[in-house]
């Protein structure tokens, strides 16, 4: 199953979306509570939208997998994926509305909501069925994988920024601001990479429909 190239690189821009989308989750509503000091009502609200369009964009996707094939779909929501995590990069700074921090977020998701699981249904398609069972448990552990690191990643990141400072004042908020911007950055190499794999996953399995 492992020997297969396409489910390798599938399995790995899976996973990066998978700690991008969870050190979002973690560093959004931290950076508007300790940095831009709003309520946790509307830090959590920030990231809602994106969660809205993130469940309503998947079976869409499902669909246009099915129409054009998987290039197309994943290598187009890869793009507005990593165009998102670009913007935040970009836009986000100590001045910032955290409108714009929701915004951006909101088109990241609706990016990865339909690349994610098309990312899964491509990979699989690449090992024999009586793999199938293996090949989902092998996503699943994964993705839970994911989620630990991408969380740690983002703590590690805001810990040593506001490392230091004293919780409450603007040197904290400002410090906080600062890691969080950082920790875009390095979301933004990993969304960078997770395209790559999905690019080079679906070259190599052109290649396997050539031959």
């Amino acid at each position: 199953m492992l020997r297969s190239g396409p489910f390798r690189w599938h399995l790995l821009a899976y996973v990066l979306l998978q700690a991008i989308t969870i050190g979002f989750g973690y560093m959004i509503p931290n950076s508007c509570q300790l940095g831009y000091g709003v309520a946790p009502l509307i830090a959590g609200v920030l990231v809602l939208p994106g969660a809205l369009v993130g469940a309503a964009a998947a079976p869409v996707a499902g669909s246009l997998l099915d129409r054009y094939g998987a290039a197309r779909p994943i290598i187009v929501a890869m793009s507005v994926a990593v165009l998102g995590v670009a913007l935040m990069v970009v836009l986000v700074g100590p001045d910032s509305n955290v409108i714009v921090i929701g915004t951006c977020y909101f088109i990241y998701m609706l990016g990865f909501s339909m690349c994610f699981a098309n990312t899964m249904t491509s990979g699989m398609g690449y090992i024999a069925p009586q793999f199938k069972s293996d090949g989902n448990a092998v996503f699943s552990t994964f993705q839970q994988l994911a989620g630990a690191v991408g969380t740690t990643v983002m703590f590690v990141f805001l810990g040593m920024a506001q490392a230091g400072t004293k919780s409450g004042t603007a040197e904290f908020a400002k410090a906080t601001i600062s890691g969080t911007h950082w920790g875009y950055v390095a979301l933004l190499i990993v969304a960078v990479l997770a395209l790559l794999s999905n690019l080079h996953a679906l070259m190599l399995g052109r290649r396997i429909t050539v031959h």
